[in-house]
């Protein structure tokens, strides 16, 4: 009974291995689409279609195969008949979503159908940290006030609600502080005094601009010695509403608790110090 019930399952994939080719369900459609999902620094979109659609150097190739949804201004051209690209005017900054939709009616060069997948998206993602001073992996001291440069222009109360620091030792994570106005700009000028700090009356391009960069502080003093995690954390927005999807962390280290030293020139250790030789006092850090 075994031998025949294998000799029917051998003939049943004998026959459906000989199935023409003809017979398969066929898929007419885009075979990629690049980028998808949360991309950062996207300056072009790369489309190949498994059919040719359009004959090579066709005037008719002008016309874009996808409906476009997207803040940011580009242009598409068609590399050969089967595939297409979109180049941006320039590389995308974060919070942009955009959305390419196959044009109702688009047709294989053969005349054939589409089918499959029609609409495609992607996102630059949320604000995320380009650079930060102090520097990650450097030494802060216990009430450091962090200069942070974004790809995108945030939205501060979004920071309040999902960036923190964890604290070596400490159970639970300390919230930050937004540095705002006249002190922002106060501490600006005293990190780079050769900047020129713009004022509050300037345009709202230059604003953008300048509200990249935010001042942020701990909601408490750090301890000495220990290790200090910045958080941003998944959540944080720009002001078009688009989040960040993950956590970025940045490592620093807090100094060490502050010690003077003094020496002195003694005849033996029990001597008091030699009056007329120098007397050294020696900080673990500068003072002012």
């Amino acid at each position: 009974m075994k031998k025949v019930i294998a000799f029917i399952a051998c003939v049943f994939f004998l026959c459906l291995s000989n199935i023409p080719a003809g017979l398969a369900v066929e898929k007419h459609g885009v075979e990629l689409f690049t980028p998808q999902g949360t991309v950062k620094l996207i300056r072009q979109v790369n489309v190949r279609f498994t059919d040719p659609m359009i004959p090579f150097g066709d005037p008719r190739s002008q016309v874009d195969p996808f409906d476009i949804t997207c803040p940011v201004s580009g242009s598409g051209r068609w590399a050969d008949g089967n595939n297409w690209v979109y180049d941006f005017d320039a590389d995308l900054p974060a919070g942009i979503v955009c959305e390419f939709k196959i044009r109702a009616g688009l047709k294989t060069l053969s005349g054939t159908e589409l089918t499959g997948r029609s609409i495609f998206s992607f996102s630059t993602g949320g604000p995320a940290i380009v650079t930060s001073r102090p520097y990650e992996g450097g030494n802060i001291d216990e009430e450091q006030i962090f200069i942070l440069t974004l790809d995108a222009e945030p939205d501060l109360d979004s920071i309040r609600q999902h960036a923190a620091f964890s604290i070596d030792g400490i159970d639970s994570p300390a919230g930050v502080k937004i540095i705002e106005g006249p002190a922002q700009d106060n501490l600006l000028r005293s990190v780079y005094p050769s900047r020129h700090v713009r004022d509050r009356q300037n345009t709202a391009a230059e604003n953008k601009t300048r509200s990249s960069e935010i001042l942020i502080q701990c909601r408490q003093r750090f301890p000495n010695d220990v290790k200090v995690n910045l958080v941003w954390g998944k959540g944080v927005r720009t002001r078009t509403g688009v989040a960040t999807d993950q956590d970025q962390v940045l490592s620093f280290k807090t100094r060490k608790t502050f010690v003077a030293e003094f020496s002195c020139e003694r005849e033996n250790r029990q001597a008091g110090c030699i009056p007329f030789l120098p007397l050294t006092l020696n900080f673990s850090a500068p003072v002012s």
